[in-house]
């Protein structure tokens, strides 16, 4: 009886939907291990007269492969070649990397799964679906093989040459966040975020982010490399905006800007705002009133409002939580005017790339989660791409690299392929059981 005839049967007999499902399910990947099979072994056959002429056949052994339909057990030639080099011919030519178990599709579903949770997660996942013995050192192989080289195509996309054109209210926004390093107790690791995006009747267009594990310098170089290529932006205004934190200071950003533009930089007022909050108090209502007069940029309104501040029985702790904001609100006070104040009408909110950590922060943080550096840089090359819209593209390419297919004869190879699959489909009847047989063994002769 071949598969589908079994799978009609069975559908005859079900008793519900679900059942009906789970026959056609179960039947669909059986019959996707069997063509997968007969095309690998169908390979094989046909590979053996392409082999070089000193390549002498040793004998067949069998390799399992998981796939999203199934494990799937074929057999391949073993040759000879020469006096000392022995190899399969069909692993070779697949790129297969010798005791790899997973199809470049299941490792694209790892990848892609694991930037959303948890190596483990993603292991109880995929064994929860395909049931295929994953576990989560295999998931974080995955991602560390595949994130870095997902990162050097990101990367080499950017080198690319594009048409350049003079962009519509070009804004680039920097910040940074923390993550917990594995190598010591309490040791943290710098990530640096830039952002670029164009922003067309409020709407923002053309984004891209920039990340890098440490190595600000770098980013900063990728990042101008990437505006040269894209843009032309001789006698244009660069819209600029940070935190004004270490590394983000108002100059810092404003050297980005290439020779020939304008630079407007802007402090985040959300930064700014939670600054005021913190230092005098979530609650307190000359925090709503200090607010209000950033808002409105009035100096003599607030420096009124953090003296009355002052003038209260402070702690050591809190007045010197209040010189601080004062140093930064006096360092950065010009910064603070908004794009409508500074004639800007087209220009609203600036300061999306505090929200954007998320997208990495939520993967990488909290939750007792560490990061070696050759992980945190391979989980943020996979986000990083997922954000910019080219992640299953770079997978692609890249899982098309790591398995080509060789090239032989398509009518042969179809032929093969057609006689063994009804061979394959047929299936081999049941025999009855005969039960235990009973023997001994003479231990004495």
């Amino acid at each position: 009886m071949d598969i589908l005839t079994e799978i009609e049967q069975n559908l005859v007999k079900s008793g519900s939907l679900f059942e009906a499902e789970q026959i056609i399910l179960k039947g669909v990947l059986e019959l996707g291990q069997v063509i997968m099979q007969n095309f690998l072994e169908s390979l094989d056959r046909s590979l053996k007269s392409q082999a070089p002429a000193n390549y002498q056949v040793i004998n067949k052994q069998p390799r399992t492969l998981n796939f999203i339909f199934g494990p799937v057990t074929f057999q391949r030639r073993y040759y000879q070649a020469g006096t000392k080099k022995r190899e399969f011919y069909l692993d070779q030519q697949l790129k297969i990397k010798p005791r790899r178990r997973l199809s470049p599709h299941y490792l694209m579903m790892m990848a892609k799964i694991a930037q959303t949770t948890t190596m483990r997660n993603t292991a109880d996942i995929l064994n929860l679906v395909f049931d295929s013995g994953i576990t989560a050192d295999s998931v974080m192989h995955a991602v560390h093989e595949l994130g870095n080289q997902v990162a050097k195509q990101t990367q080499a996309k950017e080198h690319q040459a594009t048409p350049r054109h003079m962009p519509k209210n070009l804004t680039i926004e920097g910040d940074a966040f923390m993550i917990k390093g594995k190598k010591e107790a309490g040791q943290l690791t710098l990530v640096h975020h830039y952002r670029v995006y164009e922003r067309v009747a409020n709407q923002i267009i053309n984004r891209h982010d920039f990340l890098s594990v440490g190595h600000q310098g770098r980013l900063e170089a990728r990042l101008s490399d990437y505006l040269d290529r894209h843009y032309k932006l001789a006698g244009q205004t660069i819209f600029l905006a940070s935190d004004a934190g270490p590394g983000y200071e108002p100059a810092k950003l404003l050297s980005l800007v290439p020779q020939g533009a304008h630079g407007e930089y802007f402090l985040d007022r959300y930064h700014c705002l939670q600054k005021i909050e913190h230092t005098l108090g979530r609650h307190n209502e000359l925090a709503m009133r200090a607010i209000k007069a950033v808002r409105h940029h009035d100096q003599a309104e607030l420096t009124i409002i953090l003296d009355t501040y002052e003038s209260q029985n402070l702690t050591e702790k809190q007045a010197d939580d209040l010189m601080r904001l004062r140093k930064y609100l006096q360092r950065n006070w010009r910064y603070i005017l908004s794009p409508q104040m500074r004639g800007f009408k087209d220009i609203h909110l600036i300061g999306s790339v505090e929200s954007s950590h998320r997208a990495f922060t939520y993967r990488m943080k909290k939750q007792g989660k560490s990061w070696t550096k050759q992980g945190a840089k391979a989980m943020i090359g996979l986000i990083e791409a997922r954000m910019n819209g080219e992640l299953q593209a770079s997978l692609n390419t890249i899982l098309e690299q790591l398995t080509v297919l060789p090239r032989v004869a398509q009518t042969s190879l179809l032929q093969e392929m057609h006689i063994r699959t009804g061979e394959f489909l047929r299936k081999a009847p049941t025999k009855p059981s005969i039960g235990a047989v009973q023997g001994i063994i003479p231990i004495n002769t």
